[in-house]
Protein backbone atom coordinates (compact mmCIF):
# COMPACT_ATOMS: atom_id res chain seq x y z
CA UNK A 1 0.00 0.00 0.00
CA UNK A 2 1.37 3.39 -0.97
CA UNK A 3 1.31 6.51 1.16
CA UNK A 4 -1.19 8.05 -1.25
CA UNK A 5 -3.61 5.09 -1.12
CA UNK A 6 -3.44 4.92 2.67
CA UNK A 7 -4.32 8.60 2.95
CA UNK A 8 -0.91 9.54 4.31
CA UNK A 9 1.09 12.39 2.80
CA UNK A 10 4.04 11.09 0.76
CA UNK A 11 7.52 11.56 2.14
CA UNK A 12 9.02 14.88 1.01
CA UNK A 13 11.80 14.86 -1.55
CA UNK A 14 15.07 15.62 0.23
CA UNK A 15 17.44 18.00 -1.58
CA UNK A 16 20.83 17.97 0.12
CA UNK A 17 23.36 20.74 -0.53
CA UNK A 18 26.92 20.25 0.72
CA UNK A 19 28.75 23.54 1.21
CA UNK A 20 27.81 27.07 2.30
CA UNK A 21 29.83 28.99 -0.27
CA UNK A 22 28.81 30.94 -3.36
CA UNK A 23 27.37 27.96 -5.24
CA UNK A 24 25.66 26.26 -2.32
CA UNK A 25 23.94 29.44 -1.15
CA UNK A 26 22.75 30.32 -4.64
CA UNK A 27 21.38 26.83 -5.19
CA UNK A 28 19.52 26.90 -1.84
CA UNK A 29 17.98 30.32 -2.42
CA UNK A 30 16.92 29.50 -5.99
CA UNK A 31 15.40 26.19 -4.92
CA UNK A 32 13.46 28.00 -2.20
CA UNK A 33 12.24 30.53 -4.77
CA UNK A 34 10.86 27.70 -6.97
CA UNK A 35 8.33 26.97 -4.18
CA UNK A 36 8.38 23.24 -4.93
CA UNK A 37 5.64 21.22 -3.17
CA UNK A 38 6.60 18.60 -0.60
CA UNK A 39 10.37 19.10 -0.61
CA UNK A 40 12.98 19.63 2.10
CA UNK A 41 16.01 21.77 1.21
CA UNK A 42 18.88 21.02 3.57
CA UNK A 43 22.20 22.88 3.38
CA UNK A 44 25.13 21.46 5.35
CA UNK A 45 28.19 23.58 6.11
CA UNK A 46 31.07 23.11 8.52
CA UNK A 47 30.80 26.81 9.46
CA UNK A 48 28.06 29.01 10.88
CA UNK A 49 28.98 31.79 8.47
CA UNK A 50 29.52 32.44 4.77
CA UNK A 51 32.97 33.78 3.99
CA UNK A 52 32.99 36.36 1.19
CA UNK A 53 36.40 35.31 -0.14
CA UNK A 54 36.91 38.16 -2.65
CA UNK A 55 37.21 40.55 0.31
CA UNK A 56 39.46 38.44 2.56
CA UNK A 57 42.50 40.53 1.66
CA UNK A 58 40.65 43.53 3.13
CA UNK A 59 40.05 41.71 6.40
CA UNK A 60 43.73 40.77 6.61
CA UNK A 61 44.70 44.42 6.19
CA UNK A 62 42.51 46.12 8.75
CA UNK A 63 38.95 46.29 7.45
CA UNK A 64 35.87 45.19 9.39
CA UNK A 65 35.05 41.46 9.25
CA UNK A 66 31.46 42.22 8.30
CA UNK A 67 32.26 42.31 4.59
CA UNK A 68 33.67 38.82 4.77
CA UNK A 69 31.75 37.05 7.56
CA UNK A 70 27.98 36.80 7.08
CA UNK A 71 26.05 34.42 9.37
CA UNK A 72 24.23 31.83 7.27
CA UNK A 73 21.21 32.22 9.51
CA UNK A 74 20.89 35.83 8.33
CA UNK A 75 20.86 34.67 4.71
CA UNK A 76 18.17 32.00 5.14
CA UNK A 77 16.07 33.70 7.82
CA UNK A 78 12.49 34.39 6.78
CA UNK A 79 12.56 32.34 3.57
CA UNK A 80 8.99 31.05 3.78
CA UNK A 81 8.74 29.41 0.40
CA UNK A 82 10.63 26.11 0.36
CA UNK A 83 12.34 27.06 3.63
CA UNK A 84 16.05 26.18 3.74
CA UNK A 85 17.15 24.04 6.68
CA UNK A 86 20.69 24.88 7.75
CA UNK A 87 22.84 22.26 9.50
CA UNK A 88 26.36 22.77 10.89
CA UNK A 89 28.35 19.58 10.34
CA UNK A 90 31.55 18.51 8.61
CA UNK A 91 31.14 15.89 5.89
CA UNK A 92 33.38 12.83 6.26
CA UNK A 93 32.14 10.29 3.70
CA UNK A 94 29.17 9.06 1.72
CA UNK A 95 27.86 6.75 -0.98
CA UNK A 96 26.09 7.75 -4.16
CA UNK A 97 24.70 4.24 -4.57
CA UNK A 98 23.04 4.42 -1.15
CA UNK A 99 22.19 8.12 -1.55
CA UNK A 100 23.73 8.72 1.86
CA UNK A 101 26.13 11.37 3.19
CA UNK A 102 27.78 10.95 6.60
CA UNK A 103 28.78 13.84 8.86
CA UNK A 104 31.45 14.18 11.52
CA UNK A 105 28.65 14.36 14.08
CA UNK A 106 27.72 10.78 13.18
CA UNK A 107 24.55 11.87 11.39
CA UNK A 108 23.53 10.07 8.21
CA UNK A 109 21.84 12.31 5.65
CA UNK A 110 19.64 10.57 3.09
CA UNK A 111 18.82 12.44 -0.09
CA UNK A 112 16.84 12.24 -3.29
CA UNK A 113 18.85 15.00 -4.96
CA UNK A 114 22.37 16.11 -4.08
CA UNK A 115 24.40 19.22 -4.88
CA UNK A 116 28.14 18.96 -4.21
CA UNK A 117 29.52 22.44 -3.53
CA UNK A 118 32.32 22.00 -0.99
CA UNK A 119 34.66 24.29 -2.92
CA UNK A 120 38.45 24.22 -2.93
CA UNK A 121 41.25 23.90 -0.39
CA UNK A 122 44.80 25.24 -0.32
CA UNK A 123 47.31 23.13 -2.23
CA UNK A 124 50.97 23.22 -1.18
CA UNK A 125 52.22 20.96 -3.99
CA UNK A 126 54.09 18.83 -1.43
CA UNK A 127 56.73 21.55 -0.99
CA UNK A 128 58.54 20.95 2.33
CA UNK A 129 57.71 23.37 5.14
CA UNK A 130 55.08 25.45 3.36
CA UNK A 131 52.02 24.16 5.22
CA UNK A 132 53.72 24.50 8.60
CA UNK A 133 55.33 27.92 8.15
CA UNK A 134 53.18 30.01 5.81
CA UNK A 135 49.98 32.01 6.10
CA UNK A 136 47.05 31.51 3.73
CA UNK A 137 44.01 33.55 2.76
CA UNK A 138 41.25 30.99 2.25
CA UNK A 139 38.88 31.76 5.12
CA UNK A 140 37.85 34.37 7.67
CA UNK A 141 39.94 32.55 10.27
CA UNK A 142 43.14 32.54 8.19
CA UNK A 143 42.69 36.22 7.28
CA UNK A 144 42.34 37.12 10.98
CA UNK A 145 45.42 35.07 11.80
CA UNK A 146 47.44 37.04 9.24
CA UNK A 147 46.17 40.38 10.52
CA UNK A 148 47.00 39.47 14.11
CA UNK A 149 50.49 38.45 12.98
CA UNK A 150 51.07 41.80 11.27
CA UNK A 151 50.14 43.66 14.44
CA UNK A 152 52.38 41.36 16.47
CA UNK A 153 55.37 42.22 14.26
CA UNK A 154 54.92 45.96 14.67
CA UNK A 155 54.23 45.66 18.39
CA UNK A 156 57.38 43.59 18.97
CA UNK A 157 60.30 45.09 17.05
CA UNK A 158 62.25 47.03 19.67
CA UNK A 159 65.77 45.81 20.36
CA UNK A 160 66.24 44.20 16.94
CA UNK A 161 69.28 44.96 14.81
CA UNK A 162 68.92 46.57 11.38
CA UNK A 163 69.44 43.20 9.70
CA UNK A 164 66.84 41.58 11.93
CA UNK A 165 64.41 44.42 11.24
CA UNK A 166 64.75 43.91 7.49
CA UNK A 167 63.73 40.26 7.91
CA UNK A 168 61.06 41.23 10.46
CA UNK A 169 59.32 43.56 8.01
CA UNK A 170 59.84 41.66 4.75
CA UNK A 171 56.51 40.30 3.50
CA UNK A 172 56.62 37.63 0.79
CA UNK A 173 53.50 36.70 -1.20
CA UNK A 174 53.91 33.41 -3.06
CA UNK A 175 51.63 33.31 -6.08
CA UNK A 176 50.84 35.92 -8.71
CA UNK A 177 47.18 35.14 -9.32
CA UNK A 178 44.32 37.50 -8.42
CA UNK A 179 44.51 36.72 -4.68
CA UNK A 180 48.27 37.31 -4.53
CA UNK A 181 48.19 40.50 -6.58
CA UNK A 182 45.29 41.99 -4.60
CA UNK A 183 46.90 41.14 -1.28
CA UNK A 184 50.37 42.41 -2.23
CA UNK A 185 49.05 45.84 -3.19
CA UNK A 186 46.96 46.17 -0.05
CA UNK A 187 49.51 44.76 2.38
CA UNK A 188 52.05 47.29 1.10
CA UNK A 189 49.68 50.12 2.02
CA UNK A 190 48.69 48.60 5.36
CA UNK A 191 52.23 47.77 6.47
CA UNK A 192 53.42 51.29 5.68
CA UNK A 193 50.53 52.70 7.71
CA UNK A 194 51.47 50.45 10.66
CA UNK A 195 55.09 51.55 10.28
CA UNK A 196 54.09 55.21 10.66
CA UNK A 197 51.99 54.39 13.73
CA UNK A 198 54.84 52.50 15.41
CA UNK A 199 57.73 54.76 14.44
CA UNK A 200 59.31 52.25 12.06
CA UNK A 201 61.25 53.51 9.03
CA UNK A 202 59.19 52.75 5.94
CA UNK A 203 62.42 51.85 4.12
CA UNK A 204 62.51 48.68 6.22
CA UNK A 205 59.09 47.53 4.95
CA UNK A 206 59.27 45.48 1.75
CA UNK A 207 56.66 43.41 -0.10
CA UNK A 208 57.69 40.83 -2.70
CA UNK A 209 55.62 38.62 -5.02
CA UNK A 210 57.19 35.30 -6.04
CA UNK A 211 55.66 33.77 -9.17
CA UNK A 212 56.77 30.45 -10.67
CA UNK A 213 55.60 31.33 -14.20
CA UNK A 214 56.76 34.06 -16.65
CA UNK A 215 54.01 36.55 -15.76
CA UNK A 216 51.43 37.58 -13.19
CA UNK A 217 47.73 36.78 -13.69
CA UNK A 218 48.62 34.13 -16.23
CA UNK A 219 45.01 33.04 -16.80
CA UNK A 220 44.19 36.54 -18.12
CA UNK A 221 45.30 38.39 -21.27
CA UNK A 222 48.93 39.54 -21.38
CA UNK A 223 47.82 43.19 -21.33
CA UNK A 224 46.32 42.60 -17.87
CA UNK A 225 49.64 41.24 -16.64
CA UNK A 226 51.44 44.32 -17.95
CA UNK A 227 48.99 46.69 -16.25
CA UNK A 228 49.32 44.80 -12.97
CA UNK A 229 53.13 44.87 -13.15
CA UNK A 230 53.14 48.61 -13.78
CA UNK A 231 50.78 49.36 -10.90
CA UNK A 232 52.57 47.12 -8.41
CA UNK A 233 55.91 48.64 -9.38
CA UNK A 234 54.47 52.10 -8.77
CA UNK A 235 53.29 50.96 -5.34
CA UNK A 236 56.78 49.71 -4.51
CA UNK A 237 56.07 45.98 -4.64
CA UNK A 238 58.97 43.79 -5.78
CA UNK A 239 58.14 41.11 -8.35
CA UNK A 240 60.22 38.00 -9.06
CA UNK A 241 59.03 35.83 -11.96
CA UNK A 242 60.02 32.37 -13.18
CA UNK A 243 61.19 31.32 -9.72
CA UNK A 244 59.49 28.43 -7.94
CA UNK A 245 59.64 27.96 -4.18
CA UNK A 246 61.54 24.81 -3.22
CA UNK A 247 61.07 24.82 0.57
CA UNK A 248 60.34 26.94 3.63
CA UNK A 249 61.28 26.98 7.29
CA UNK A 250 60.83 29.29 10.27
CA UNK A 251 63.56 31.63 8.96
CA UNK A 252 62.26 32.18 5.45
CA UNK A 253 61.49 30.78 2.04
CA UNK A 254 63.94 29.13 -0.37
CA UNK A 255 64.09 29.30 -4.15
CA UNK A 256 66.56 27.37 -6.26
CA UNK A 257 69.29 29.98 -5.84
CA UNK A 258 67.85 32.58 -3.42
CA UNK A 259 66.72 32.63 0.18
CA UNK A 260 64.29 35.25 1.51
CA UNK A 261 64.68 35.79 5.22
CA UNK A 262 61.16 36.62 6.28
CA UNK A 263 58.80 35.99 9.17
CA UNK A 264 55.79 36.46 6.88
CA UNK A 265 55.33 34.10 3.92
CA UNK A 266 51.79 34.22 2.52
CA UNK A 267 50.86 31.30 0.26
CA UNK A 268 48.32 32.05 -2.50
CA UNK A 269 49.85 29.80 -5.16
CA UNK A 270 47.40 26.96 -5.52
CA UNK A 271 44.15 25.18 -4.65
CA UNK A 272 42.62 21.77 -5.18
CA UNK A 273 39.06 20.45 -4.77
CA UNK A 274 37.88 19.32 -1.35
CA UNK A 275 39.64 16.17 -0.14
CA UNK A 276 36.24 14.88 1.05
CA UNK A 277 35.32 13.89 -2.50
CA UNK A 278 37.80 11.02 -2.42
CA UNK A 279 35.78 9.59 0.52
CA UNK A 280 32.40 9.66 -1.24
CA UNK A 281 31.93 6.33 -3.01
CA UNK A 282 30.77 6.51 -6.61
CA UNK A 283 32.33 9.86 -7.56
CA UNK A 284 34.45 9.89 -10.72
CA UNK A 285 37.29 12.42 -10.41
CA UNK A 286 39.68 13.90 -12.97
CA UNK A 287 43.45 14.16 -12.42
CA UNK A 288 43.07 17.38 -10.43
CA UNK A 289 40.45 15.88 -8.11
CA UNK A 290 37.45 17.63 -9.69
CA UNK A 291 34.21 15.71 -10.21
CA UNK A 292 33.46 14.54 -13.75
CA UNK A 293 30.02 15.69 -14.89
CA UNK A 294 27.76 15.30 -17.91
CA UNK A 295 26.21 17.99 -20.12
CA UNK A 296 23.73 18.80 -17.34
CA UNK A 297 26.29 19.16 -14.51
CA UNK A 298 25.17 15.79 -13.15
CA UNK A 299 27.78 13.54 -11.61
CA UNK A 300 28.59 10.72 -14.02
CA UNK A 301 26.44 7.64 -13.38
CA UNK A 302 24.49 9.39 -10.60
CA UNK A 303 21.52 11.16 -12.19
CA UNK A 304 20.23 12.87 -9.05
CA UNK A 305 23.61 14.32 -7.96
CA UNK A 306 25.13 17.56 -9.27
CA UNK A 307 28.62 19.04 -8.86
CA UNK A 308 29.04 22.81 -9.11
CA UNK A 309 31.66 25.56 -8.92
CA UNK A 310 35.19 24.55 -7.91
CA UNK A 311 33.99 20.97 -7.44
CA UNK A 312 33.09 20.34 -11.09
CA UNK A 313 35.42 19.54 -13.96
CA UNK A 314 34.15 22.33 -16.22
CA UNK A 315 36.01 24.94 -18.33
CA UNK A 316 35.61 27.99 -16.08
CA UNK A 317 35.52 26.41 -12.62
CA UNK A 318 37.46 28.31 -9.96
CA UNK A 319 35.66 31.65 -9.78
CA UNK A 320 32.85 32.93 -7.59
CA UNK A 321 30.88 33.93 -10.70
CA UNK A 322 31.02 30.38 -12.08
CA UNK A 323 29.95 28.91 -8.73
CA UNK A 324 26.94 31.25 -8.59
CA UNK A 325 25.99 30.45 -12.19
CA UNK A 326 26.34 26.71 -11.54
CA UNK A 327 24.30 26.89 -8.32
CA UNK A 328 21.45 28.60 -10.13
CA UNK A 329 21.61 26.08 -12.97
CA UNK A 330 21.59 23.07 -10.62
CA UNK A 331 18.59 24.47 -8.71
CA UNK A 332 16.69 24.99 -11.97
CA UNK A 333 17.63 21.50 -13.19
CA UNK A 334 16.44 19.81 -9.99
CA UNK A 335 13.17 21.75 -10.08
CA UNK A 336 12.59 20.51 -13.63
CA UNK A 337 13.46 16.92 -12.67
CA UNK A 338 10.92 17.01 -9.84
CA UNK A 339 8.30 18.30 -12.27
CA UNK A 340 9.20 15.61 -14.83
CA UNK A 341 10.49 18.15 -17.37
CA UNK A 342 13.48 17.90 -19.69
CA UNK A 343 16.77 19.46 -18.58
CA UNK A 344 18.37 22.39 -20.42
CA UNK A 345 21.98 21.93 -21.53
CA UNK A 346 24.61 23.44 -19.26
CA UNK A 347 26.50 26.18 -21.14
CA UNK A 348 29.74 27.25 -19.41
CA UNK A 349 30.20 31.02 -19.40
CA UNK A 350 33.47 32.95 -19.55
CA UNK A 351 33.19 35.62 -16.88
CA UNK A 352 34.70 39.10 -16.53
CA UNK A 353 37.20 39.87 -13.78
CA UNK A 354 37.82 43.02 -11.79
CA UNK A 355 41.16 42.87 -9.97
CA UNK A 356 41.74 45.68 -7.42
CA UNK A 357 45.37 46.62 -6.73
CA UNK A 358 45.88 49.06 -3.90
CA UNK A 359 43.29 51.62 -2.88
CA UNK A 360 41.01 53.19 -5.54
CA UNK A 361 42.44 51.35 -8.58
CA UNK A 362 41.51 48.15 -10.41
CA UNK A 363 41.81 46.31 -13.71
CA UNK A 364 38.74 45.15 -15.62
CA UNK A 365 39.14 42.32 -18.10
CA UNK A 366 36.72 40.36 -20.23
CA UNK A 367 37.86 38.13 -23.10
CA UNK A 368 40.55 40.28 -24.79
CA UNK A 369 39.50 43.61 -23.22
CA UNK A 370 41.70 45.12 -20.49
CA UNK A 371 40.87 48.48 -18.89
CA UNK A 372 42.14 50.04 -15.68
CA UNK A 373 41.67 52.99 -13.33
CA UNK A 374 39.61 54.28 -10.44
CA UNK A 375 36.33 53.78 -12.31
CA UNK A 376 36.87 50.02 -12.25
CA UNK A 377 37.65 50.04 -8.54
CA UNK A 378 34.18 51.54 -8.05
CA UNK A 379 32.80 48.90 -10.43
CA UNK A 380 34.20 46.25 -8.08
CA UNK A 381 32.44 47.91 -5.13
CA UNK A 382 29.17 47.88 -7.07
CA UNK A 383 29.64 44.20 -7.94
CA UNK A 384 30.21 43.41 -4.26
CA UNK A 385 27.06 45.31 -3.27
CA UNK A 386 24.98 43.60 -5.94
CA UNK A 387 26.09 40.24 -4.63
CA UNK A 388 25.19 41.08 -1.02
CA UNK A 389 21.83 42.34 -2.29
CA UNK A 390 21.24 38.97 -3.99
CA UNK A 391 21.47 37.09 -0.66
CA UNK A 392 20.25 39.66 1.91
CA UNK A 393 17.45 42.24 2.26
CA UNK A 394 18.48 45.74 1.15
CA UNK A 395 19.12 47.14 4.64
CA UNK A 396 21.30 44.25 5.70
CA UNK A 397 23.11 44.17 2.36
CA UNK A 398 23.98 47.85 2.69
CA UNK A 399 25.16 47.34 6.27
CA UNK A 400 27.48 44.52 5.22
CA UNK A 401 28.80 46.44 2.20
CA UNK A 402 29.65 49.75 3.76
CA UNK A 403 33.05 49.91 5.41
CA UNK A 404 32.88 49.25 9.14
CA UNK A 405 29.25 48.19 9.04
CA UNK A 406 28.03 45.70 11.62
CA UNK A 407 25.37 43.15 10.65
CA UNK A 408 25.14 41.23 13.89
CA UNK A 409 27.09 40.52 17.04
CA UNK A 410 26.12 36.88 17.45
CA UNK A 411 28.88 35.32 15.33
CA UNK A 412 31.89 34.29 17.47
CA UNK A 413 34.28 34.90 14.57
CA UNK A 414 32.97 38.43 14.08
CA UNK A 415 33.09 39.19 17.82
CA UNK A 416 36.70 38.06 17.96
CA UNK A 417 37.58 40.28 15.02
CA UNK A 418 35.82 43.31 16.46
CA UNK A 419 37.62 42.89 19.79
CA UNK A 420 40.94 42.65 17.96
CA UNK A 421 40.15 45.82 15.97
CA UNK A 422 39.46 47.74 19.18
CA UNK A 423 42.64 46.48 20.87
Amino acid sequence: MTAASSGQAPEPKRILILGGGFGGIRAALDLAAHDLPNVRIILISDKHHFGYTPALYKLATGRSPMETCIPLGEIFEGRKKGRVEFVVDAITSGSLADKTIIGESGSRYQYDYLILALGAETSYFNIPGIAENSFTLKSVGTALRLKNHLHYLFNNHSGLSKGELMSHFQFVVVGGGPAGVELAGEIRRYARMLARMHGVSQKLVTVTILQATPRLLGMMPEKVSELAMQKLDKLGVNIILNRAVTSEDAQGVYLKDIKFNSKTIIWTAGVHPSHIYSSILGLALDKSGKILVDEHLRVLNAGGAFAIGDSASTPFAGTAQTAIYDGSYAAHAIARMIKGQALPAYKPKKVPYVVPIGRDWAIFTYKNIALSGRLFWWLRQIIDFRYFLSILPFGKAFTVWREGGVLCESCPTCRLAEEENRA
